[in-house]
């Protein structure tokens, strides 16, 4: 997981959006739940490629947090505070497929009992 993070954190857009692609992908296949120090960098991560200028590096972030939600445990709510703002920020994106992502991010959260309904 480290290699796809550091790869998302790449200067060039197209290495960032590789690394997210990886990122995506291991977390979705992973089965072991995410330690508190591989989920406050995930977040920090996440948080930054959020605001990316490639739309589709900010839609893979968000579904690459929905995934980790699903393996952080309580660890991801700590974070809360600062995810869901910039979450709901994203709601408000010009393109479709990042308020999807930040969408199904935010129902992810409720069904993961992180959010109250």
């Amino acid at each position: 997981m480290e290699a796809a993070l550091e790869l998302s954190r790449a200067k060039d857009a197209k290495e960032r959006m590789a690394g997210v692609e990886r990122l995506h992908e291991l977390l979705e296949s992973s089965k072991r739940s995410l330690t508190a120090a591989e989920t406050t960098a995930l977040v920090d991560l996440c948080l930054d490629l959020f605001k990316d200028s490639n739309f589709r590096v900010s839609q893979g972030a968000l579904q690459s947090l929905a995934s980790a939600a699903v393996l952080s445990g309580e660890h991801l709510k700590l974070h809360l505070n600062a995810v869901v703002p910039a979450v709901v920020e994203r709601l408000g994106d010009g393109k479709q497929p990042v308020r999807d992502a930040a969408r199904r991010l935010l129902l992810t959260l409720m069904e993961v009992r992180f959010i109250g309904v």
